[in-house]
């Protein structure tokens, strides 16, 4: 179950956004909703609150819990992710100015170095969401994402786990090797189902074959998801840790929502 759900504010229109989606998604599975506001340079502490209250009580959550602090705004928002144990981290879209797109911004050091999944709101529209796509390898990271993916579906929604089987133009995937890819992934669809509580989200799935990107577009155009769940890899060793390619391509420009578990 999803316990408590943070939302960061950072007084901007895109977190208002994430507000009222995570005030939705608490109200859905009945858990608890926060946020957590980190004060800017020379940014007075009364002021920020009594903006951030004013935010709150447009949004009909005037009760809601608020944290201020004082710091690093990556390093702030990730403790206070672990202090209340949050099974989900929500932030609003910060990089639509930003030369470098997403290298750089505060969403990529927050997903480095965070151990909670987090959920990007990209859509201006809180309603609960009716279909997801889940892109799936055979990461434990990918695995995450399904099963909150998941969670944060209402009954009757429509869930679609799509796994994709990297190929090149000039290398011919055989009949055998999908064959066998097919039976790995829907053994590991069967694993998960055997752990799920009985629900009514509609649960199907697909495999397809090509290079990732560009499969994962096609499968977005088509199924017109309003939730994209996916793992994201993490390389530590090396000197500057790099999220997996698939993952930070979606995040240059997300298409809908993404929800992206470590």
């Amino acid at each position: 179950m999803v316990q408590h759900i943070l939302v960061a504010h950072d007084l901007s229109q895109e977190a208002d956004i994430a507000l009222r989606r995570g005030a939705q998604l608490a109200h859905q599975m009945s858990a608890h909703l926060s946020l957590v506001h980190v004060l800017a340079q020379a940014q007075d502490e009364t002021q920020a609150r009594a903006a951030l209250q004013k935010r709150l009580q447009a949004n009909a959550l005037g009760d809601l819990p608020c944290w201020i602090r004082q710091g690093s705004a990556v390093e702030e928002v990730l403790t206070q992710a672990r202090g209340l144990e949050a099974a989900l981290l929500v932030l609003g879209q910060h990089h639509r100015q930003s030369p470098r797109g997403f290298a750089g911004t505060t969403l990529e050091r927050i997903l480095l170095g965070s151990d909670t999944p987090l959920l990007l709101v990209i859509r201006n529209n809180a309603q609960p969401y009716t279909r997801a796509l889940a892109a799936l390898d055979f990461s434990g990271s990918a695995d995450r994402a399904l099963h909150m993916a998941r969670r944060l579906l209402p009954d009757g929604a429509e869930l679609h786990a799509l796994h994709i089987h990297e190929t090149t133009e000039l290398h011919a995937t055989s009949d055998d090797e999908l064959a066998l890819q097919r039976s790995l992934f829907e053994q590991l669809l069967e694993d998960n189902r055997q752990h799920w509580p009985v629900r009514t989200v509609q649960m199907n799935h697909s495999l397809v074959a090509g290079e990732r990107g560009r499969r994962l577009e096609e499968a977005v155009a088509q199924r017109q998801p309003q939730l994209l769940a996916m793992g994201a890899s993490r390389r530590a060793q090396m000197s500057s840790a790099l999220l997996g390619s698939l993952t930070r391509e979606v995040l240059q420009q997300p298409p809908c929502d993404i929800l992206v578990a470590p």
